[in-house]
């Protein structure tokens, strides 16, 4: 909350403070609610539920009247105590401090929509994430949030208004997405209460009547049906970029972002390798991707197609513009009879489970797989970590696939403890 005005008739050195911010973090809720003083009328009121206000109480007219100031730990007591001394110096000019805060309120009315609201919750989570992952979450909340919810008042949305929204999506089966823009609205609420823009989060508890998404593994080959899923790629028919990716995807097992997004300035063919820059990954970093003689092979021959556009699998309809759809690899898939088998993304699977049974370190594996490392001191590596290695690992991959036999013989060389 911001007051307007000159601060006057308090010397904020004289402000008297007796909570501590100790105190504040470790109380414990109690049947009842409890109100912490600090003095000159500013306390903190501790709900059963653990919940933490602040609140200023204070006379104005001859009327006894309390200011909300926010919620801890969003407001922390060092802001608690400067909002509070600004409402009476407020209050010694003669002016109400909860006057300014309602006319304040008024006057942001007309720009705290829930786009409005969204847009900020946006703008500062999105710098973390990749642009297609930006644009992705965006995405979802317009076609399945805004045209419900948009132009309301933050203020004013209730439970059901959430719900009936949602309800849309589990209505067509879509439980995954579900999951994910109820979690991204109750994000968005919790942005807002933090702001001091609404007093409760109309999200919160909603999964208890939403229908629960059971997470699956992506749908992966073995290693026996191998040699027909690459029969089948060498003699698919269609757009040469497609299957130049698929090709690609098994021996990178890269997400099929990252694939469809790459330009040929990010492939080093001198140094064998090609760098995703950390803007278009999942986990906000360079990844560096060796490059076997057949990844070379393969974009040296798609250099003679795509080689003047920007993107590697540059689109057929807008080459200049854009790289091949979304789902150009997977309906591939699709149409050769692999439906329900595997996916792009199950090719990464496939290529977890067998390094490692070949025998490849399971730090280099996940390092290749750009997984994120939960170890801090592992995660304190530079982005060259096991490059030797990781280029042995993918050139023995390639090898691997290309004379692919359904069985799995391990390398020994590269085998380590577990």
């Amino acid at each position: 909350m911001i007051f307007v005005g000159t601060i006057v008739g308090t010397n904020f050195k004289d402000y008297k403070m007796k909570l501590t911010n100790s105190q504040i973090k470790n109380i414990k809720p109690q049947e009842k609610i409890l109100k912490l003083t600090d003095g000159k009328g500013l306390n903190l009121t501790v709900h059963p539920n653990g919940s933490k206000y602040w609140r200023l109480n204070y006379r104005f007219g001859g009327k006894q009247k309390t200011l909300a100031l926010g919620i801890y730990p969003f407001i922390t007591l060092a802001q608690a105590r400067i909002n509070a001394f600004k409402a009476k110096s407020l209050i010694a000019q003669g002016i109400d401090p909860s006057e300014v805060k309602k006319k304040e309120k008024e006057i942001a009315k007309g720009t705290n929509s829930f786009r409005n609201i969204a847009q900020l919750w946006f703008d500062t989570k999105k710098r973390k994430w990749s642009e297609s992952h930006a644009k992705h979450v965006w995405k979802s909340l317009e076609d399945n949030i805004f045209k419900h919810l948009g132009n309301k008042s933050i203020g004013t949305i209730k439970s059901l208004d959430v719900t009936k929204a949602l309800k849309v999506i589990e209505k067509r089966g879509s439980l995954e997405q579900l999951s994910k823009i109820r979690q991204r609205c109750n994000n968005i609420f919790i942005y807002a209460k933090a702001k001091d823009l609404i007093e409760s989060n109309p999200v919160e508890g909603l999964e208890i009547i939403l229908k629960e998404h059971t997470a699956k593994n992506f749908n992966h080959i073995t290693i026996a049906e191998l040699p027909d899923l690459l029969n089948d790629i060498k003699v698919l028919k269609g757009e040469p970029t497609t299957k130049a990716g698929l090709e690609i995807a098994i021996h990178t097992f890269l997400r099929s972002s990252e694939i469809r997004f790459l330009t040929w300035d990010d492939i080093k063919f001198d140094d064998k390798v090609f760098i995703i820059p950390k803007e278009r990954m999942k986990m906000k970093r360079d990844h560096i991707v060796p490059m076997s003689k057949k990844v070379i092979q393969v974009l040296k021959d798609l250099q003679k197609i795509t080689g003047q556009y920007k993107y590697v699998f540059a689109s057929s309809n807008k080459p200049q513009e854009k790289p091949m759809s979304e789902n150009a690899m997977l309906y591939a898939l699709y149409r050769m009879g692999w439906k329900g088998r595997t996916t792009v993304h199950g090719f990464r699977h496939l290529a977890s489970t067998t390094l490692r049974e070949l025998g490849f370190k399971r730090q280099v594996v996940e390092k290749q797989l750009s997984h994120e490392i939960k170890n801090r001191v592992e995660s304190a590596y530079n982005k060259a970590e096991y490059l030797e290695e990781r280029t042995t690992l993918m050139n023995e991959w390639s090898s691997f696939i290309e004379n692919a036999n359904g069985k799995i013989i391990p390398i020994k060389s590269k085998q380590v403890s577990k």
